[in-house]
């Protein structure tokens, strides 16, 4: 089997595949040769987006930790917004959906004009002083993810499980996108990464 990159060419007897559904489903030429239920099974499993901005919060013990707030109760436009996660003296903010989408179309820093305009229509005009960008990553324009976590189409849950299957013991898929119980989660990517990985080390120990 070889790898072709842009740095070099990797030969290996077993690989395991962590490309987002979304780069799976549109880019059908991957593999050679194709590998077309592959694609038909990550066509089920597209991408929504959720993105995340971080804020430095000044005076964050004035939050409880791991306090939540809406930007706005009366529409789906608006920001989620977790105060002290962890502890920490920051702001965790997640936009989702059209919302995240008209944002990505603009710069990083409409993420934080936006944030910044609902916490001060919240919490009063003085809070603008108290908060400023960490970092904001747009997954939607990212061209190795163009999306963030997956979700399966009406019928298709069971693209998880033919996306996961290995080809010839040869060829493995691990990420969130392939997990039937903990899908959208850094942990069901995690989980089935472990379980491509073990089974790559008992065929090689066979």
């Amino acid at each position: 089997m070889r790898i072709v990159t842009a740095k070099g060419t990797i030969e290996a007897d077993q690989a395991i595949v962590t490309i987002p559904s979304a780069l799976l489903a549109e880019e059908k030429l991957l593999f050679t040769p194709v590998l077309p239920e592959k694609t038909q099974a990550a066509l089920g499993l597209p991408l929504g987006l959720a993105d995340k901005l971080f804020l430095s919060l000044e005076g964050a013990e004035e939050f409880e930790k791991d306090s939540r707030v809406f930007g706005h109760i009366d529409r789906a436009g608006t920001g989620a917004y977790h105060f002290r996660p962890f502890g920490r003296p920051q702001i965790e903010v997640y936009f989702g959906g059209r919302l995240a989408s008209e944002l990505e179309a603009g710069s990083e820093g409409d993420f934080f004009d936006f944030a910044a305009s609902e916490l001060t229509n919240l919490l009063g005009s003085a809070f603008a002083r108290r908060i400023s960008p960490i970092h904001i990553h747009r997954w939607g324009v990212d061209p190795f993810s163009r999306g963030s976590y997956s979700f399966a189409l009406p019928g298709r849950a069971d693209c998880r499980q033919a996306l996961a299957e290995p080809v010839d013991d040869r060829v493995f898929f691990a990420g969130e996108a392939c997990s039937r119980s903990d899908f959208s989660t850094a942990h069901g990517a995690f989980f089935t990464g472990v379980a491509a990985a073990d089974r790559v080390v008992a065929l090689r120990n066979h």
